[in-house]
């Protein structure tokens, strides 16, 4: 998309709609919730932290893609029965820069610059820090899909810097946005896609794999090499192992690194492409197995756990392109779709795969789960879901899935109420799985105002609380709670 489009976006004194929830929050807003529908309970201590694009234009031109936007984060802190709310943005190159020259500067995931192949001639595409956040080694990080994440202050979310772990990462080195932190060791395991140099048949491609310490370091990595450029936004993380699956989606590099298409214009979803599963030995750093699925794309895993010789891994999957067509622009968007949830069995040993499908389950996104069991068994998903409640254009419901024996939950937010990730945070004091609360942001288009709503993760029918900002906050991407109180 050129950046020469004017825009007028969807305002507030519009009739209710849900995609004036993409609308931007320019306000950088401090302090505590006075409005709170319900009790923060005294037991839910901590800060969920929170990050997605706050605007989706400069300078009245729009970005060419939801995952162009800017990152601006959100942490509200749970304290003594209160809430502290406070928004920044990430102070990136891409942030300052454009908002200094009040227009668009840099190609992203789906934007390039006006002026034709000249101006986006090697361009290389920007850094939103738009897509997630992380609290690990004492430092709050903001990442992004195909760069280096920026580490902020916890408590005023001001920008630091870019993160590079003590000279692990560089220029030249991505880092992914879903990293998983093993609670029981502190261990970061996180990925990056990278182009590993020219070879007689052109480009190379391949996976690094890093073991990040609790300390903040790059422990151990290793390079995987790959016959093509990938699709693999996510991927799965047990105590030993790591575990990829490329999507059966091709992603043309002629037409973006010279400049003739934006990246999201290049990928082509191959319906008899299977999908290439790769594990990893994280002990060794060593790939000991590789397979085949079915074709599919698989933008989102769940959690990953080990079951004797054999890893169980849950994600969602889907057939097309749908979701990203739609992003293009998101204030034409007419209906957000979602994918059922898959929980696959490798053998690491023989290679053998068993799977289950949940499709009597409501088809959704954005799965999470009691993050202290990272990387070990869970029974519990969660997920958001758009379910058909007068209003189903958009994430309206949460859903809460056993995969031992597939009985699901549904809360349905209300018709014109919208809502995007929702995490767990436990209980302080508790340890059983589900002991603790879903923490949602619910953005109510009738008013234009946004509630951090607080659910029981016990039964997600039962509402403890919802803190209700003044404002609105954009959709986001994805977020992580932590126990630290940051004020």
């Amino acid at each position: 998309m050129s950046v020469s489009e004017k825009i007028s976006t969807t305002t507030p004194e519009q009739a209710a709609d849900f995609h004036r929830g993409f609308s931007a929050l320019d306000q950088e807003n401090a302090g505590w919730v006075e409005e709170v529908r319900g009790r923060i309970p005294a037991d839910l201590a901590g800060t969920l932290f929170r990050n997605g694009p706050g605007t989706m234009e400069v300078g009245g031109h729009r970005y060419g893609h939801w995952f162009d936007g800017p990152g601006m984060i959100c942490a509200v802190t749970f304290a003594n029965g209160r809430a502290h709310f406070r928004n920044r943005y990430v102070r990136t190159r891409k942030y300052v820069e454009e908002r200094k020259r009040n227009r668009i500067l840099y190609r992203g995931f789906g934007t390039q610059l006006d002026g034709g192949l000249a101006a986006n001639f090697m361009r290389p595409l920007s850094n939103p820090a738009n897509t997630n956040v992380y609290w690990h080694a004492n430092k709050l990080c903001a990442f992004y899909e195909a760069s280096q994440p920026y580490r902020l202050d916890p408590a005023t979310l001001e920008t630091e810097g870019v993160e590079l772990y003590d000279g692990g990462l560089n220029s030249m080195k991505t880092m992914s946005a879903h990293g998983k932190i093993n609670y029981r060791t502190g261990h970061f395991i996180n990925f990056g896609v990278n182009i590993a140099g020219l070879g007689l048949k052109g480009l190379k491609f391949a996976l690094d794999l890093y073991d990040i310490s609790p300390q903040g370091r790059i422990a151990s990595s290793c390079r995987i090499p790959l016959a093509h450029f990938p699709f693999v936004h996510d991927f799965g993380v047990t105590e030993n192992y790591a575990l990829f699956l490329v999507s059966s989606i091709t992603m043309g590099v002629a037409g973006p690194l010279f400049g003739r298409q934006a990246v999201s214009e290049a990928a082509e979803y191959r319906m008899n492409l299977p999908v290439h599963g790769i594990i990893v030995d994280l002990r060794k750093m060593e790939v000991v197995r590789q397979f085949d699925l079915p074709p599919g794309l698989i933008v989102h895993f769940g959690n990953s756990y080990e079951q004797g010789d054999e890893l169980v891994t849950s994600f969602m999957r889907s057939t097309d392109l749908g979701n990203f067509t739609g992003l293009k622009d998101v204030f034409k968007l007419e209906r957000m779709l979602g994918a059922p949830l898959f929980q696959y069995r490798v053998n690491v040993r023989t290679g053998a795969t068993s799977h289950e499908e949940f499709f009597h389950a409501p088809p959704g996104e954005f799965p999470a789960w009691d993050t202290r069991r990272t990387c070990y068994p869970s029974r519990w998903a969660y997920y958001v879901a758009p379910v058909d409640n007068g209003t189903p254009y958009f994430f309206n419901a949460v859903v809460k899935l056993d995969t031992d024996t597939g009985r699901f939950q549904v809360r349905d937010f209300g018709a014109d109420r919208y809502t995007s990730e929702a995490l767990f945070a436990p209980r302080s004091g508790g340890s059983a799985e589900d002991d603790g609360y879903l923490l949602s942001f619910v953005y109510d288009a009738t008013v234009h105002r946004t509630e951090v709503v607080i659910l029981d993760a016990r039964d997600l029918e039962r509402e403890i609380a919802a803190v209700k900002l003044s404002h609105h906050v954009p959709y986001g991407f994805h977020g992580h709670f932590t126990d630290r109180v940051f004020i």
